[in-house]
């Protein structure tokens, strides 16, 4: 995967997360957008809608976004 100017590594980004316990979501609408196909992501990500995250967050204590 090549390196965005001014973009994490995504690998190393879902590592990090991942390891201190987090959970990485993806917007259903990002699928299509990015022409993404449930089979090209890690087995851990959970595909949600824009509402749904809302209600994952509400009581985070920390979100990133991007």
């Amino acid at each position: 995967m090549s390196k965005v100017k001014g973009m994490p590594n995504l690998v190393e980004l879902y590592d990090g997360v991942v390891r201190l316990g987090g959970k990485i979501c993806l917007c259903a609408l990002a699928l299509e957008t990015k022409d993404l196909k449930k089979e090209d992501l890690r087995e851990s990500v959970e595909i949600i809608g824009a509402t749904t995250f809302l209600n994952e967050i509400r009581n985070a204590t920390v979100t990133f976004s991007f």
